[in-house]
């Protein structure tokens, strides 16, 4: 049941998103990959504001403003007791936001929202190189300095000092894992490498 409330307040989010008029020529096509595919090509420029007039909606968590839908993916859903949609505009810290996703989490389960540069403060010493993190696999596009986290969600932090290919240049690149039931079956999954016992 939680599942599928979640995957409404997520419809709700991607909805007000990506509600958009499309302009042009739109293909129904569907591509169908093979051994003998030619190379597909996606460019996903998430630097670029594709909807500039879009209006995030506002994360309530036990009432208190945590920041718009990307913190979603860091609230752990099996621990949320009800759920409320508010749709209004609103302006909250001189942004405008387009309704409220109001989060009561279970008496049991307390969040402790920090910032990702806390967290990182807090567990690592990293050095002033440039810095990537990643959640689940998904890069994080916004500001650590704001983007908020629940600390008791994160079941791991892996650091890895990666070379680009211009100049052998360095760059941090931090994977958060957080404590969903998939995750933490993979985190106890024992792996053997090599032939040898």
């Amino acid at each position: 049941m939680r599942k599928i409330i979640f995957a409404l307040i997520l419809l709700f989010v991607t909805f007000n998103s990506f509600s958009q008029e499309i302009i042009g020529k739109k293909s129904t096509a569907k591509t169908n990959y093979s051994e003998n595919s030619e190379i597909k090509v996606f460019v996903n420029d998430t630097l670029d504001k594709f909807h500039p007039n879009k209006k995030p909606a506002g994360i309530f968590v036990n009432e208190i403003f945590v920041g718009d839908e990307n913190i979603l993916n860091v609230i752990n859903s099996e621990k949320i007791e009800s759920i409320n949609i508010e749709k209004e505009n609103y302006t909250l810290n001189g942004k405008e936001y387009y309704g409220k996703i109001i989060l009561k989490m279970k008496s049991d389960y307390i969040p402790k929202f920090i910032t990702l540069k806390e967290l990182i403060t807090k567990h690592l010493e990293l050095d002033s190189k440039p810095l990537i993190f990643q959640i689940n696999g998904d890069v994080i596009n916004q500001d650590y300095n704001d983007y908020l986290i629940d600390e008791n969600f994160i079941l791991k932090i892996i650091s890895n000092k990666i070379k680009t290919s211009d100049k052998n240049i360095e760059i941090n690149l931090v994977k958060l894992i957080t404590r969903t039931t998939e995750n933490i079956k993979k985190a106890n999954t024992i792996r053997i490498k090599g032939t040898e016992i």
